[in-house]
């Protein structure tokens, strides 16, 4: 990679992790997605998904394609459990010589490495994740939005409409761009928007999450429900598929890839929605669909 970009998937569920026989074809993992450049790795979000992500790491460091002391960055989106989970098992946090850059969202006065270790410390979790041998930093995202990472790489942050806060993430290099937009409830086109995550109920939330990922090389979006579920699950801080395919054209997106899959539902009912997502998409002439735990996707060179 000189230019360009390599995306994996780790985790794809939402919720709760589904180790079950009739869920592996799209993945039973809770959300985790890596992105590596010529000069580093990102990965968005911790959850059960980040045990798989450690192991490939360590494998690449045996090999000699990764240098330890080279610093991991992780955006987490928010610190509800199926986002976090996987962060303790991460191996660069028991390596002295190893450096994690950890960003995420404080709330009401308390920083992120606080509300962080409040989850994944005792009793909850017999050591703390910012006691463990390997050096951290830990940035706030609110208090910063934007960031400049090894080798030029922009990240940016935009608060999503969820439960409790919380942000979606932007990241460009050498002329691509991904937009990671997990947990986010879009609601209808006008001011259904949560006002402490915008600051005003009248906002067209549509709009500012057009504008924040206009153009964008990807889209990996929200949706663990369908227009048919959606009105029961009103306010959870989810959207659903129909909303990513519509907000994929509004924006300009080169690619949709949808994500958070309802822990509950089967390769066989996801595999329906995913064919059903592609018909609707052939006139859109752009790749579509829905996320699977393993798969790569390529941006660039």
């Amino acid at each position: 990679m000189d230019d360009g970009m390599e995306i994996k998937f780790w985790g794809t569920r939402g919720s709760l992790a589904a180790p079950f026989a009739d869920r592996m074809a799209y993945g039973g993992n809770t959300s985790c997605v890596s992105v590596r450049w010529k000069y580093g790795i990102a990965v968005f979000d911790g959850g059960t998904g980040m045990a798989a992500f450690g192991k490939s790491l360590e494998a690449a460091i045996a090999r000699g394609e990764w240098d330890r002391s080279k610093p991991v960055f992780v955006f987490v989106s928010h610190v509800h459990l199926d986002h976090v989970a996987g962060i303790p098992l991460l191996p660069c946090l028991f390596h002295k010589e190893a450096f994690v850059e950890f960003f995420g969202p404080a709330r009401a006065g308390e920083g992120f490495r606080q509300r962080l270790s409040r989850v994944l410390g005792p009793p909850y979790w017999p050591v703390a994740v910012d006691g463990m041998p390997g050096a951290a930093a830990w940035h706030d995202v609110g208090e910063e939005t934007q960031w400049i990472l090894r080798g030029g790489v922009k990240v940016f942050a935009m608060k999503a409409n969820h439960p409790d806060g919380g942000y979606i993430y932007r990241l460009e290099y050498g002329g691509q761009s991904l937009v990671y937009g997990l947990d986010c409830e879009l609601g209808e086109r006008q001011g259904e928007c949560d006002s402490e995550n915008t600051g005003d109920n009248e906002t067209d939330f549509w709009r500012q999450y057009q504008a924040f990922a206009r153009d964008c090389s990807l889209l990996i979006f929200d949706a663990p429900y369908t227009r048919e579920n959606y009105p029961s699950h009103r306010g959870f801080g989810h959207s659903y598929w129909q909303q990513g395919l519509d907000m994929a054209r509004w924006c300009n997106a080169g690619y949709l890839s949808i994500c958070h899959h309802d822990w509950n539902k089967t390769d066989r009912e996801l595999a329906a929605m995913e064919r059903e997502l592609k018909e609707k998409a052939r006139d859109w002439g752009r790749p579509a669909d829905f996320a699977r735990e393993g798969a790569r996707i390529c941006l660039g060179n």
